[in-house]
């Protein structure tokens, strides 16, 4: 089974100002513009297992990120998706090109890696996806992975890739992807916003 990493550039004070709000029209607007995401989230419920009349809904897990409530810590990896939900509201949330990156095994993070450490690059891409969510949620195990890198931390991030030596790389692949990553640092830098990635 293939995976991907889904890249966002975030106005984190944005989102972070919607969890919470206990505004009603928020939470009418996200179920009904969302609504066939919500039903693919409880799907993935039903899928492992966790199904039942008795265990929280991806709609009442959005009600309860809204309105503030206690979450279901059964279920925590129907909050992450939910999130995902407060990023596509935002008008400044930008979806990044991720193609050096979908398609892909675990293995691949290993091989970038090693690519980048022959470069001189600094930087683990496994750090992309396992810094955790920036918004608190019950714990997801691992379905899926969140990783979050702020913009205060991502300039200096950024200097790393400034002096890598392209012709070190060698792995089919693995100069677009290095330079996808160094993509996503550069549109948030640029833009102050923060970076979000799910992997799954």
């Amino acid at each position: 089974m293939s995976y991907a990493i889904m890249p966002y550039a975030v106005n984190l004070d944005g989102v972070t100002s919607m969890i919470g709000s206990r505004s009603e029209k928020l939470l009418k607007t996200l179920l009904s513009g969302w609504a066939r995401d919500l039903e693919d989230y409880d799907g993935l419920r039903d899928d492992v297992g966790q199904g039942g009349a008795d265990v929280t809904s991806a709609q009442t897990a959005l009600r309860h990120m809204v309105m503030g409530e206690e979450y279901d810590d059964r279920v925590g990896f129907i909050y992450a998706y939910c999130l995902k939900i407060f990023l596509a509201a935002r008008a400044d949330t930008d979806f990044l090109s991720n193609n050096g990156w979908s398609g892909m095994r675990f293995g691949w993070f290993e091989t970038v890696a090693s690519e980048l450490k022959a470069a001189g690059v600094d930087f683990d891409p496994l750090d992309l996806i396992f810094g955790g969510s920036p918004v608190r949620l019950p714990p997801t195990g691992g379905f899926p992975n969140i990783g979050h890198l702020g913009r205060a931390e991502m300039p200096a991030i950024l200097a790393k890739f400034e002096g890598m030596d392209a012709d070190m790389v060698t792995e089919y692949g693995a100069l677009d992807a290095i330079r996808q990553i160094e993509s996503w640092l550069r549109t948030c830098v640029n833009s102050n916003r923060d970076l979000i990635c799910y992997y799954h």
